[in-house]
């Protein structure tokens, strides 16, 4: 075996660099496509579609250069095609329309025979879609993508840099001929060196860590009232109003918007769905329903943390259910960014705290509360002692006129002064008896409500909720669409038309706001609420997830004394009148456990911890460090003063017996150390050096430093060998021969490298200390 075989290391060819450049480049575009499917836009056909073709490019190389000419030729309009129906499809989103340009683009770019600087274009179109994606969808999972993102392109840069020379190189058809991933990433794992990949690990875990700490020093700024951030919503979801139209149609979203931290112990029941209260549309005009007024009763901006209710008083006492006890706790809500302004609620409450500064607005008479506009980002905030109930407290303006045609002469407001109103701005709260304000569509509400009532003119609000209801359920079919073109007069309402046309179909708003006008209509106080019904469980992270898709209109009655009563007109819908927990017959609460579960676990240990990390846990985490670093200090200055009594109380104290023992001891082991220091070396190099513990091929600890003594040792003795006195000579060319022996030859497991390493090191003093005009 010739000598320098022992120093052999496996280097790839330049073709092989310039192969795993490209291949690199594919897997930078694999894990860009990857983010796109957390984004909820699009189809999810092109997104499958390109991944799968990257893929398919990765797994046989070669198969990029069968692609026709043609088709590169014509890719700008093949791209603007395929853009211009991407817009068609979403209705001219344009952010949508930016997410599959530039994935054409980078699919484009990843296919292509690359040269070193379209490497670059495509490292940067792919870093440009995993931030969008991260920046859009907030999820845990963004962490990893970017760190792999990081490792694969530090690992591309490399192979870059050394493929300077050949920067205008591209592959051919020819270079993937020979081609074999079993060889290939035989080659590859032959040729990486261990150590430096560990200190390439050691040194990016440095980055995060770094990068970590940065964030948790940086500042932090409130940017939503700085600029407008693109939001990304589904068909179905949250609206603020219900507007009634000729032919309308929803899609359904199953994307989350808000997930719920239920207090410890706290659990729905298994036939129970609850109904998140977020707005109340009392007032109809115009073919829909709205909120009567703005919000009344502005916080300040600088009001933080806590929001109280107001003390009771003369004008608005604090409304509650005396029958009814709150869940005691806290429950913690994540409201996912641009759902709504609203905050969704069960029922009453205590306190509502923020995760951060926030201007809050609330409307006690109705039980709604807002912040200014939706957030762009994940809004938490955190509810004390929350009722739970199928019935909201009205509040005091409701319960003095006691809003029933019976007892309006309390206000010196008549049935007819309302009737004369219609049409017009009603003062709240006689919004509640607001319909429509053509006497032709008041006539078929009429007519519709003697049909419901039968043979009892004066049947009970109970008794008439539940028969219209079932009249509704046998009159209307439940569908995702509605659709009244050429049917009823086109004077009519638009609700009434829908009322007066049987068999047409509708979803929750046809019927919350059918009911409501129908309650109105027979003297009882009614209003639409809007918000969420049902939620799932995961049973990964224990907490329940609302999505769009539960978005939901119900009704709320006046019962004539001091409540709400909560109706859900839609076939099988809640009809509790009791006042009593929620239940509903609509089904029950689904659990989750899966992986699906589990990724959505993430994603709520990233908001807990993270995207609700503000000012205030900044600082809040910057007093823990504090405290926790001088107590750290004080315990090892503690540690060390109490360590160093030991030793002095050792000496300071009459020698016993057992204290001669421990001072012998100690002075044996030190001096056993000194003594055999080049046994311990030389079985530290043996056992470093032993096959589990280095890669095959690698040169082993000894002869790395036989190395390194040799090239100090050699210019000294080629300098001063002749001038040596014979003795000196003699044992310089002895341990030259031994460090030579140990460098280039056979493994020997008798030798002893560490003394001729102290050997080297004295004989090259000597050199030192000896005169220049020696």
């Amino acid at each position: 075996m010739p000598i320098w075989a022992v120093n052999s290391r496996v280097r790839l060819s330049r073709d092989e660099l310039h192969q795993l450049r490209w291949l690199l480049g594919l897997v930078l575009v694999l894990l860009a496509f990857w983010t796109l499917y957390g984004l909820e836009i699009g189809g999810i056909a092109w997104r499958t579609g390109f991944f799968v073709t990257a893929a398919t490019a990765f797994i046989w190389p070669a198969w990029p250069s069968y692609i026709p000419a043609w088709v590169r030729r014509w890719s700008l309009i093949l791209g603007a095609s395929a853009l211009f129906s991407e817009f068609i499809a979403t209705r001219f989103d344009v952010l949508s329309g930016l997410v599959l340009l530039v994935s054409l683009l980078t699919l484009s770019r990843g296919l292509q025979y690359r040269r070193l600087r379209e490497d670059w274009q495509l490292i940067l179109l792919c870093l440009f879609i995993i931030v969008l994606s991260g920046v859009l969808t907030l999820d845990l999972l963004f962490g990893v993508q970017i760190l792999l993102f990081a490792v694969v392109t530090m690992a591309m840069l490399f192979v870059m840099n050394l493929l300077q020379r050949d920067a205008g190189r591209a592959l051919t058809r020819e270079d993937w001929r020979q081609f074999h991933w079993g060889h290939f990433f035989n080659r590859v794992r032959q040729a990486v060196d261990l150590r430096q990949l560990f200190q390439a690990a050691v040194l990016f875990g440095g980055l995060v860590l770094v990068g970590t700490l940065i964030f948790v020093a940086m500042p932090r700024y409130q940017f939503e009232q700085s600029f407008a951030f693109a939001g990304v919503k589904g068909v179905a979801g949250f609206r603020g109003d219900i507007q009634y139209n000729e032919k309308w149609s929803i899609d359904q979203d199953d994307s989350v918007a808000f997930r719920v931290d239920a207090p410890p112990g706290f659990k729905f029941t298994a036939n129970a769905l609850p109904y998140w209260r977020m707005i109340v549309l009392d007032e109809y005009r115009n073919d829909g329903f709205k909120q009567s007024n703005p919000i009344q009763g502005a916080r300040p901006p600088e009001f933080r943390r806590l929001v109280h209710y107001p003390e009771p008083d003369n004008r608005m006492a604090r409304p509650h259910l005396a029958d009814v006890a709150p869940t005691t706790g806290v429950w913690k809500f994540y409201l996912e960014g641009n759902v709504s302004e609203y905050l969704p609620v069960l029922g009453t409450f205590d306190n509502l705290t923020f995760s951060s500064t926030q201007s809050f607005f609330q409307r006690e008479d109705m039980q709604i509360y807002r912040i200014e506009q939706p957030s762009p980002k994940v809004l938490g905030y955190e509810i004390e002692n929350m009722v739970v109930a199928d019935a909201m407290p009205a509040s005091f303006r409701e319960v003095v006129p006691n809003l029933t045609p019976a007892n309006l002469t309390l206000a010196k407001l008549t049935l007819a002064d309302v009737d004369a109103m219609h049409g017009h701005y009603l003062p709240y709260p006689y919004t509640y008896f607001g319909l429509p304000e053509n006497p032709a569509d008041r006539a078929i509400l009429d007519g519709i409500v003697k049909e419901i009532k039968g043979d009892q003119p004066n049947m009970p609000l109970p008794d008439f909720i539940k028969a219209t209801t079932v009249y509704l359920a046998k009159n209307h079919p439940q569908a995702m669409s509605a659709d009244l073109t050429g049917k009823g007069a086109p004077a009519h309402d638009m609700l009434v038309r829908w009322l007066n046309t049987p068999h047409s179909s509708g979803w929750c708003e046809y019927f919350a706001g059918a009911f409501t006008l129908l309650v109105r209509d027979a003297g009882f106080p009614a209003r639409v609420v809007a918000g969420f019904k049902g939620a799932t469980y995961n049973s990964v992270q224990n907490y329940y997830s609302v999505h769009q898709a539960y978005a939901h209109a119900w009704s709320e009655v006046f019962d004539g004394k001091n409540r709400w009563l909560r109706v859900d007109p839609m076939p099988g819908g809640d009809l509790s009148l009791s006042g009593a927990a929620a239940g509903s017959a609509g089904g029950g609460i689904t659990s989750t456990s899966g992986w699906n579960a589990y990724l959505d676990g993430l994603r709520m240990i990233w908001y807990r911890r993270v995207i609700n990390f503000d000012q205030t846990d900044q600082a809040q985490l910057a007093d823990t460090v504090e405290q926790y670093s001088k107590s750290l200090a004080q315990n090892i200055g503690q540690w060390f003063a109490s360590a160093w009594q030991v030793i002095v109380g050792l000496f300071n104290q009459p020698l016993t017996g057992t204290r001669l023992f421990i001072l012998g001891s100690l002075l044996a082991a030190v001096v056993l150390a000194w003594w055999r220091a080049g046994a311990l070396r030389n079985a530290w190099l043996q056992l470093s050096g032993s096959r589990w513990l280095t890669r095959a091929h690698r040169l082993s600890p000894v002869r790395l430093n036989a190395g390194r003594w040799l090239r100090r040792f050699e210019p000294v003795w080629l300098a001063h060998a002749a001038d040596l006195p014979p003795a000196e000579r003699t044992a310089w060319t002895r341990v030259r021969g031994e460090l030579l022996a140990l460098r280039y030859g056979p493994s020997d497991p008798s030798a002893n490298p560490a003394e001729t390493f102290n050997q080297a090191r004295r004989l090259l003093r000597t050199i030192k200390r000896q005169p220049a005009n020696r």
